[in-house]
């Protein structure tokens, strides 16, 4: 049996998400072309569905994962020394987990 490619994973989940997140933005799209404006009833109702939120979610966590591959390979690159990668990677994946949790708080919240 053969040893994992190193870096199939991250490449692929970058591929994926980036698939989720062009998907995504299309149906916004899509939704709000064609769609009559809404009063704030109507979008709160809207964002409150159930698989709204579930696919908000999605898109909030596609994101995070996608912009978690790319920086981390820049800074892979390109920081020099174990321990200049280690803190920029600290403080990537901290500020990125940050903002996810913070993103998802405001889309569970503003329709709650």
């Amino acid at each position: 049996m053969t040893q994992p490619v190193h870096g199939l994973r991250p490449w692929l989940l970058q591929r994926v998400s980036a698939l989720y997140l062009a998907g995504f933005a299309l149906y916004l799209a899509g939704h709000f072309l064609l769609q009559p404006r809404h009063g704030f009833e109507t979008w709160q109702a809207w964002l409150g569905h159930p698989l709204m939120r579930l696919a908000g979610s999605g898109f909030i966590l596609a994101l995070v994962v996608h912009s978690w591959i790319g920086i981390r390979d820049i800074i892979l690159d390109y920081a020099a020394g174990a321990g200049w990668r280690l803190l920029l990677l600290t403080l990537v994946g901290l500020v990125l987990a940050g903002c996810g949790l913070w993103a998802l708080r405001v889309l569970l919240l503003a329709v709650g």
